[in-house]
């Protein structure tokens, strides 16, 4: 294979890392470097599951309402509806004449 020639490559290279060093310093290590580190990691997961915590607390407050809300105005409205003692059946017979003599008179609805 074919190298890339290596005339300039080398310091462009190397100021990137010096440029990414100045940018990125090391943290100081010190007796309190690993405790700090895990208290700002549960701080985030905290901040992540309390945010989850209170939607779902939202949707269930909102669950509750509609529940209320419809046991409250649909059902009593429901239950004042008639209802029908006839079955689907009865209906198509009354609709349809099944004897001769109500087609020969003219009863057909």
């Amino acid at each position: 294979m074919d190298r890339m020639p290596e005339t300039n490559m080398d310091g462009t290279l190397d100021a990137l890392w010096v440029k990414y060093r100045e940018a990125c310093p090391d943290p100081e290590p010190g007796a309190g470097f690993m405790p700090g580190l895990w208290q700002r990691i549960e701080a985030r997961r905290t901040a992540n599951l309390t945010i989850f915590r209170r939607l779902a607390q939202a949707c269930v407050v909102a669950t509750v309402a509609l529940t209320i809300v419809m046991g409250a105005v649909l059902i009593p409205r429901l239950e004042r509806l008639p209802v029908y003692s006839a079955s689907y059946i009865d209906a198509l017979a009354a609709d349809h004449p099944n004897t001769y003599v109500d087609i020969l008179t003219g009863d057909i609805k």
